[in-house]
């Protein structure tokens, strides 16, 4: 589900011309789910011309996984995933030892090993309150009450400055391998960060800075990183996006004081 049928077919030809494929003697056995699942249930599903590719992208970030194919057989240079965003709604809609798993399964995808038990089933019960947090020598794991889980790589981007540099007219503002470009031929826009009692101004009026980022789920130890833009020393907008492609920018309309 991670490819759509393009990248799939592509798949299939490389492994077939460097691999040798061997068919498990327990593939048609209907004891085991999974061959029920690809034997009975797949089958009706694409009968209905089920997409699993879009409805598995509809609730993860392709961004922050960036599964590339090298269909010419040369290296690729790749960005290694460091920050995974489980939507609410999956965390609630597993049991206990799923939960784990699903906290397991990403922490090999950062190349980190499995949570001990008593540290899981600690964090576990801090989810079941007001917020989750789990700090180990690799990563963090963060969880408000109805926000998504964050699992984040302690050598992650994030964790590192935003810079800005001019080109022209142009501003640019980089953060966690992402970018942002603004026009700015008087040069009145700059970096800045988030300050402690801060506020920005929103159509209605003014907004906590820290009420804007506990309202996207951004981990409280990540909010002091998030990239914020500024006009003549002011903060006007804070870059979501830079954190997650698929975030939006706050507000969407920058609001200037004529």
């Amino acid at each position: 589900m991670f490819f759509e049928d393009k990248e799939l077919d592509l798949l299939y030809e490389f492994v077939s011309n460097h691999m040798k494929i061997f068919e498990d003697e327990s593939n048609k056995d209907p004891i085991y789910k999974r061959n029920r699942i690809r034997m009975d249930l797949l089958p009706i599903l694409e009968k209905e011309n089920w997409n699993f590719h879009k409805t598995y992208w509809n609730f993860h970030d392709r961004s922050q996984l960036n599964l590339h194919f090298d269909l010419k057989n040369e290296p690729v240079s790749k960005q290694e995933p460091h920050i995974f965003r489980i939507p609410h709604e999956t965390w609630t809609s597993l049991n206990l030892s799923s939960k784990k798993e699903l906290i397991d399964f990403h922490l090999k995808l950062l190349g980190h090993y499995p949570l001990y038990k008593s540290g899981f089933d600690n964090f576990h019960l801090q989810s079941e309150g007001e917020r989750a947090f789990l700090e180990n020598k690799n990563c963090f794991l963060y969880k408000s009450k109805f926000g998504d889980l964050f699992i984040i790589d302690k050598k992650s981007p994030a964790f590192k400055k935003a810079v800005s540099h001019r080109e022209g007219d142009n501003l640019f503002i980089e953060w966690n391998q992402n970018k942002f470009k603004l026009s700015d031929p008087s040069e009145k826009y700059s970096l800045g960060s988030w300050h402690h009692g801060q506020k920005i101004q929103i159509r209605s009026g003014n907004k906590e800075i820290s009420e804007c980022m506990r309202e996207n789920g951004i981990p409280f130890f990540l909010r002091t990183y998030i990239p914020i833009l500024y006009f003549d020393g002011e903060p006007i907008q804070i870059l979501f996006s830079l954190f997650s492609k698929s975030e939006k920018n706050y507000p969407k309309r920058i609001y200037l004081e004529r």
